[in-house]
């Protein structure tokens, strides 16, 4: 089969690593992969896949010329589900906000008649994309991320600091995380925060901030040395680091809304992410209580065998396949 691939100038971090390892592995499977992108010619294909596609953000003009069947990942529609505080800051941002999420909205009536099929991440995500652009159940298949299981596994060894990761967006909830930490009496774990472009400096006792990006080993270095991983973000359609942090053996503490339960299962604490003083609860009672974090650990690994880019990979080319005209 031969698949042409939409590859924008820019990539949100999951996105990428969603791509690339999907890509990696069709290959290994015999199918040959074109990318094209702005300043390129549509490849002559058997079908094309466009991964891009977040916040309800719709896929490339082109697809409304094309003979071949167009497949899209719309990894959600945040932009429309979230208050727009979530995703634009300033007054002038927000006022650009509506117009960003009525362009999607009123292009997504358009474009979604030209989509063979859409692939989505989560049964959260799935309902976003029915509630809020209106589009038909059957036109959507859930397919799950998988994880990098050559970086990303348990290691024995000493785990002595609590973990954050992300991207810094504001409804990936740093400051609530912070702010629970620092409510915490007596002895604690130190906090690592790695958060690319958080906009804040700290300067509390036992927290470390890291806002550079750093490299994908060293991402799983970190979740491996980590006693808990804390992530009660405000909205998630997938939460790719949640899936790293339990293939590392690393309970979780995360949010009782969006997809984080879908994802995480038995194997976390959930909180209500605006709750400071639940996020504090939750920290405090990991730390305290060993039995539960050694039983969440073991459930961590446990659920994270649901979960390969091979498989990934081969429920995008039996879609893919199903779909070819």
């Amino acid at each position: 089969m031969k698949i042409g691939v939409w590859q924008p100038q820019r990539y949100e971090t999951s996105v990428k690593i969603y791509t690339e390892n999907v890509v990696q592995h069709l290959r290994k499977f015999g199918n040959e992969i074109i990318f094209f992108g702005k300043n390129d010619e549509t490849p002559d294909v058997d079908i094309v896949w466009d991964p891009t596609c977040t916040g309800a953000q719709y896929p490339n003009r082109r697809i409304m010329q094309s003979h071949f069947p167009w497949i899209v990942t719309l990894h959600g529609a945040s932009n429309l589900s979230l208050p727009l505080k979530y995703n634009f800051s300033s007054f002038t941002d927000k006022i650009k906000g509506l117009y960003i999420n009525s362009k999607r909205k009123l292009m997504w009536s358009i474009y979604k008649n030209n989509v063979k099929h859409i692939i989505t991440v989560s049964k959260y995500a799935k309902e976003e994309l029915i509630n809020y652009l209106n589009i038909d159940p059957h036109q959507i298949s859930i397919i799950y991320h998988g994880y990098d299981d050559n970086i990303f596994f348990r290691q024995s060894g000493p785990k002595e600091y609590l973990l954050h990761i992300s991207v810094y967006q504001p409804k990936k909830n740093v400051d609530g995380i912070i702010a629970a930490y620092q409510n915490i009496k007596g002895v604690k774990l130190p906090l690592i925060v790695i958060c690319p472009g958080y906009p804040k400096t700290i300067s509390a006792k036992n927290i470390t901030l890291i806002k550079t990006q750093i490299e994908r080993k060293q991402v799983a270095k970190y979740m491996k040395g980590a006693y808990t991983f804390i992530f009660p973000s405000i909205h998630e359609s997938f939460g790719m680091p949640l899936l790293e942090a339990m293939a590392c053996g690393v309970p979780v503490i995360t949010s009782n809304t969006t997809a984080c339960p879908e994802v995480c299962d038995h194997a976390g604490i959930f909180v209500d992410p605006l709750s400071v003083s639940e996020i504090q609860s939750a920290i405090e009672k990991i730390m305290q209580d060993k039995e539960l974090h050694d039983q969440l650990s073991k459930n961590a690994l446990e659920r994270t065998k649901d979960f390969s880019w091979e498989k990934t990979a081969r429920l995008h080319e039996e879609l893919f396949k199903r779909h070819i005209v």
